[in-house]
């Protein structure tokens, strides 16, 4: 699966020309349509060979799929697509730059090819984002199961249980046995909690990014969820019921996946609700050109982009700066470059300079960034 590692690891390869190819497809859950496979792959790499360019070098179709790459691609699937059922597969070659890889993507995303001077990235930062890895802690009075979910993979971090107490059934003298039994239980209880949310923090990296989800009987989740730290209790994403005792890491697995999709989904909504409610006078910026302004000026603290699509445009070589037509660097048409999709660049840029980027379904105007300070234009705001 991929991780922000592996996405950082292929920013850093950059080539002249547009040499690498990168490659979303959906792998069939039935093995029977894996024969239709490669006409898929061959439709989208003629796609991807007649995007919308610039002028000479850069126009439409200036760029072809290497032979090599096409193989390369070709064979991976081969080997690999009974390992992918029913998953959006990234594949990415160049042997310009001996690259070979693929990502099996935990949700699915939408197909496409891409060739520029580096892999093209966007759809893995979507996927990081709206199917996380995370931790799923199940607790009871006397036990806890910690298990680290990544897509489809899940495994036992941690267990525990907690000590005992004679039985309570013994009422002694007018039950004020079973009262000082009963007292004794929610000691021993509350201990288990803070014990296991202590083991919890130390399976969860100090200041990442993980989710946490709890599950366990109803009456036991608040109960526990009240010892969390507040390092811990800022990443929980929702909670599931479930009897531990009969549970299955399986079981577990689906249940807490529902309530990260919730959780994204919820997220995703309110998001759009706090841009579509702040003044487009302010510090958001809604639509390409205003977008491209906020990058360009190196001013976005975060960058709303859509999940899918994409809008080829330009760069500079010289100085970075982005826009949508070849004309308005500085440095003029000649320092320019096409780049096959725009919102990519603005992405990238924006991360680079400790913004953050978020893909949501419909962002407002298409497109949408919050800025950390007000903009200038020279000539006039863009409309």
């Amino acid at each position: 699966m991929i991780s922000h590692a592996d996405v950082e690891k292929l920013l850093g390869l950059q080539a002249a020309g547009r040499p690498v190819l990168s490659v979303y497809l959906q792998v069939p859950m039935d093995p029977a349509a894996l024969r239709g496979l490669p006409a898929r792959l061959g439709e989208l790499l003629a796609l991807a060979e007649d995007s919308e360019g610039g002028p000479g070098a850069d126009g439409p179709g200036a760029a072809q799929v290497r032979d090599e790459d096409r193989q390369a691609v070709r064979r991976l699937l081969e080997i690999h697509a009974r390992e992918w059922l029913g998953h959006t597969v990234a594949i990415f070659a160049s042997s310009q730059l001996g690259l070979s890889a693929t990502f099996p993507l935990p949700c699915s995303l939408p197909e496409r090819a891409v060739l520029a001077s580096r892999p093209h990235v966007r759809p893995l930062l979507v996927a990081l984002q709206r199917c996380p890895a995370y931790c799923a802690a199940v607790v009871d009075r006397r036990h806890a199961w910690i298990f680290s979910v990544t897509g489809e993979r899940i495994s036992v971090v941690a267990q525990s249980e907690a000590e005992g107490v004679r039985s309570s059934g013994f009422g002694g003298w007018y039950g004020l046995e079973s009262r000082r039994v009963h007292e004794r239980i929610m000691q021993l209880t509350h201990h288990h909690y803070q014990d296991t949310a202590a083991i919890l923090g130390q399976a969860m990296r100090s200041g990442g990014q993980e989710l946490l989800v709890v599950g366990g009987h109803e009456e036991a989740i608040p109960q526990f969820l009240a010892t969390l730290p507040a390092g811990l209790s800022d990443r929980f994403a929702g909670s599931f019921t479930v009897d531990p005792h009969t549970m299955t890491p399986a079981r577990v697995r689906e249940l807490s996946g529902a309530v990260i999709r919730d959780w994204a989904d919820r997220q995703e909504q309110r998001l759009t609700a706090q841009l579509q409610q702040e003044p487009p006078d302010g510090l958001t910026e809604t639509g390409l050109l205003g977008c491209l302004a906020a990058v360009n000026q190196h001013a976005v603290q975060l960058l709303v982009v859509p999940v899918g699509g994409l809008i080829p445009g330009f760069a500079c070589a010289q100085c970075g700066e982005l826009s949508s037509t070849p004309g308005e660097c500085p440095d003029g048409p000649d320092a320019t470059r096409w780049v096959p999709d725009l919102i990519e660049e603005m992405a990238v840029k924006t991360l680079s300079d400790g913004g953050d980027v978020e893909a949501v379904r419909d962002p407002p105007g298409d497109i949408a960034a919050r800025a950390r300070f007000p903009l200038t234009y020279p000539e006039g705001r863009p409309s």
